[in-house]
């Protein structure tokens, strides 16, 4: 589902309405063909819970796969931005993913407090209040937008409501209520139909935040940048406490010579102001000053280049492939990690260069990973 139209505007402002209530969270994900359906069955003065059963056989029976991946957006989260960031987006998938793993095998009392762990810690982490909140008109507008199906009015700041009620007493309620899960106050939450509507309220978070989570990764890495930018010296393992750019430095280098082969593949190396072009714009994307960087040489077998990062360290990688009309991914590599740039490739002069063979050596080329980071 996309928002476009004026009639799907309606129809979205509709299901917002009618399933909202109901502690349902409308966004893209959701099967248009089964809302329709299940619209004209809330028309015609179908009760609560068959709604409900309605919606959850949807995402369970129908539409199995979108519930089961619905957290996968969040590895976009930060990406080319801030990679810490990122990292912990990751992370959190992880985490979803193992309460989605306990909703499909109906360990919904272990799938409800999961997610709602992580939609509280989202949340928090990119508007700077957690989702689930008493007093819902000090940010009730932060959860509507003009881009997104979960951003239309109506939706997540109702669904909130519901998520957010008070449950004061211990008691057998079975709602949805984050209190009377997370404090033990209702001791019959744990079913089929509020483990999905808890996983589909994730899913329409991660949709409106994603837009969001731009400008705070943009933040995040300007301040960090700021605070390594004052840094000296190296670490223990040798590794320069101003890493300004070390990591996005990596990325670049995949990105750059995965582009070179595949080029490659199509019949030669690419000329090098096409190449200078695609280097300036990974470097942009990274955040990164694309006059740094310098091609040391480019042919059909070879290639060289350099950067210099903020810190005025120079970083570099080199590649010779065979022959890489046939074989495009076998090469030789090396990096460069120095405080001068190379004057020439490894195959003119090896001193400085250091053989990459799948692992970092040097201790500024190290890369802590994703999802384990």
């Amino acid at each position: 589902m996309s928002r476009t139209g004026a009639h799907f505007d309606r129809e979205a402002a509709e299901a917002a309405e009618r399933f909202a209530p109901l502690g349902w969270a409308f966004f893209g994900k959701w099967h248009r063909a089964q809302t329709q359906r299940i619209l004209r069955i809330a028309r015609g003065g179908a009760s609560t819970r068959s709604i409900d059963e309605a919606l959850a056989e949807v995402w369970n029976v129908e539409q199995p796969v979108l519930l089961r991946t619905i957290a996968m957006p969040l590895g976009r989260f930060g990406r080319g931005i801030d990679l810490d960031f990122q990292r912990r987006c990751q992370q959190r998938q992880t985490l979803i993913d193992v309460a989605i793993s306990c909703h499909n095998d109906g360990r919904y009392a272990a799938a409800i407090p999961l997610t709602l762990a992580q939609i509280d810690g989202l949340t928090r982490e990119l508007t700077g209040s957690t989702f689930f909140r008493s007093k819902l008109s000090e940010t009730e507008r932060d959860y509507i937008d003009d881009s997104t199906l979960a951003g239309v009015e109506g939706n997540l700041p109702t669904v909130r409501k519901a998520f957010s009620a008070p449950v004061d007493q211990v008691g057998r309620y079975g709602s949805v209520s984050r209190h009377g899960v997370m404090h033990g106050q209702d001791l019959s939450y744990a079913s089929n139909i509020n483990s999905t509507k808890t996983l589909v309220l994730l899913g329409a978070l991660i949709e409106h935040l994603e837009e969001r989570s731009k400008a705070r990764a943009q933040k995040w890495r300007r301040d960090r940048d700021i605070a390594r930018s004052k840094l000296n010296g190296v670490d223990d393992n040798g590794r320069l406490h101003d890493s300004r750019g070390l990591e996005e430095m990596y990325m670049f280098r995949v990105e750059l010579h995965s582009w070179v082969e595949a080029e490659q593949s199509r019949g030669g190396a690419p000329a090098e102001l096409a190449l200078e072009r695609k280097a300036h714009e990974l470097l942009i994307h990274a955040g990164l000053q694309n006059r740094r960087f310098a091609v040391l040489e480019l042919t059909d077998e070879r290639l060289a280049w350099t950067f210099q990062t903020p810190s005025g360290h120079h970083m570099g990688a080199a590649a010779r492939w065979a022959d890489p009309r046939m074989s495009p991914w076998s090469a030789d590599q090396w990096t460069w990690d120095a405080p001068d740039a190379p004057s020439a490739g490894p195959w003119n002069d090896a001193i400085g260069w250091t053989e990459w063979n799948g692992e970092a050596v040097t201790p500024n080329w190290r890369f802590d990973g994703f999802y384990t980071g």
